[in-house]
């Protein structure tokens, strides 16, 4: 595994363990009311989770994602006051984590053929009186 694979899990462990750190503070129920705090919670985690494991896996990112969101709401049932654990915090955690699952694989996307048509091509070699681009 890469150093820089190795310091985006740690930065990803990092912040999951503030995460969850956080939900287990307990807060007045006004806020806890707010809809868009999950969301806002489980972008970078859809975000972290997808430069983590590749672009190629988001589908893992993003399980992993939603399995975070589930985790925490249980053990909020099991460790929290009776109603601090909402069905509808999963919701909007699985929520975020797509929207942090599509902006990562879309700023990890490669460049479109289109995008590549107006740059100059170099030489690789010359075989006889014929140039060999690179793409």
């Amino acid at each position: 595994m890469s150093a820089r694979r190795m310091m985006l899990l740690g930065v990803t462990l990092v912040y999951l363990t503030l995460l969850v750190c956080a939900t287990f503070m307990t807060s007045p129920a006004t806020a806890r009311d707010q809809w868009y705090w999950p969301v806002v919670a489980f972008v970078p985690v859809g975000v972290l989770l997808l430069l983590s494991l590749g672009r190629r896996r988001w589908w893992a990112a993003f399980a992993f994602s939603v399995l975070a969101a589930v985790w925490i709401e249980t053990a909020q049932s099991a460790w929290m006051p009776a109603g601090y654990a909402r069905l509808s915090d999963v919701a909007w955690a699985t929520a975020g984590a797509i929207i942090g699952v599509v902006i990562a694989s879309m700023l990890t996307a490669p460049r479109s053929r289109l995008m590549r048509a107006h740059e100059s091509h170099r030489v690789v070699s010359q075989a006889g009186t014929r140039e060999i681009p690179q793409d």
